[in-house]
């Protein structure tokens, strides 16, 4: 019987006892459709806006998403704890969302707030594909290395979450091919320096039956 564990009580200590392969070479998506179609222009508004007064920082280099991925907390070889409905308002996500929310819920008991369904211009969040995960003072060193290892292990788990992106800090991080940086919108929310923007490819709308596992995610038994 698998062991279902309170996000309230496991502590960062849940990281090592975790069963999720952390590498890079784990960062893809199974999407055909650009990433850059996100929360984000198309095209050239990617390129950091220039002016004369102040340089664009650099765009982030491929290997930047790996450094990323890396940060991501250590696992280790049990992949039999159910993770259990956390923060997030599940109410029109997909199984996917769901499952990298309650995994993210269940690792950063730090995590006090997950956006998920809400109305948008764009689809991932009104058709269930991507959550919010706010960062308590992200600001500050712990917050940007709390934000970096939430952002980390959506990277280097995309292919088991289905994971197609991962927005932070104006870094896009796309699950296949070179991150890039988006434009400044002008204020942090707009430019994600205050939560990590994650979306995944779907899965389908849960039909109650499902459990999830931080290993693998399948149907309730029939009884």
């Amino acid at each position: 019987m698998a062991r279902t564990v309170s996000a309230n009580g496991m502590g960062r200590w849940l990281a090592l006892a975790a069963s999720l392969a952390v590498s890079a070479g784990m960062v893809y998506a199974s999407d055909t459709e650009s990433p850059r179609s996100a929360e984000t222009p198309p095209a050239a508004a990617l390129a950091p806006p220039a002016t004369a007064e102040v340089a664009p920082p650099p765009t982030p280099r491929p290997a930047e998403a790996e450094l990323l991925a890396a940060s991501a907390p250590v696992a280790a070889q049990d992949f039999n704890i159910e993770l259990p409905e956390g923060i997030t308002p599940e109410g029109g996500l997909q199984v996917k969302t769901i499952w990298v929310a309650r995994a993210i819920n269940a690792m950063f008991p730090e995590i006090k707030t997950i956006g998920g369904y809400r109305q948008d211009p764009l689809k991932w969040h009104p058709n269930g594909l991507a959550i919010d995960v706010m960062i308590p003072n992200h600001g500050s060193e712990e917050g940007i290395e709390l934000g970096n290892q939430v952002a980390g292990l959506a990277l280097a788990n995309a292919r088991r979450w289905g994971v197609l992106h991962v927005i932070w800090r104006q870094g896009f991080y796309p699950g296949i091919g070179a991150p890039s940086w988006t434009a400044d919108y002008g204020n942090e929310t707009a430019n994600h320096y205050d939560h990590v923007h994650i979306a995944t490819n779907g899965g389908g709308y849960p039909t109650g039956r499902e459990t999830y596992y931080l290993g693998s995610m399948r149907p309730a038994p029939q009884g």
